[in-house]
């Protein structure tokens, strides 16, 4: 029994949830920010450099070791945001 639990932690990779707001920017901002976010294909942006998965319209789950760059992109913008640290199994 301790094997099996020893086995499901050790799957578990850690992760960072950044929820944002972009309420304070101005439409065209908001354009530059989603075409920074997503790319203006839709492909290329943050999240595909840095593995993100979008789970809501301003919600973000990325891998701990790219958190503190999109933390940065975050604050570059000007958005408000909270994070949370998050331990999922893949």
């Amino acid at each position: 029994m301790k094997k099996d639990r020893a086995k499901k932690n050790s799957d578990l990779k850690p992760y960072t949830i950044f929820s944002y707001n972009t309420i304070h920017l101005l439409k065209k901002d908001k354009i530059r920010f989603y075409y920074a976010l997503k790319g203006r294909d839709g492909k290329t942006g943050v999240v595909k450099q840095y593995q993100i998965t979008q789970l809501g319209r301003t919600v973000l789950l990325v891998p701990q070791k790219y958190a503190i760059p999109v933390e940065d992109f975050l604050k570059y913008w000007k958005c408000k945001y909270r994070s949370r640290e998050a331990f999922l199994r893949d």
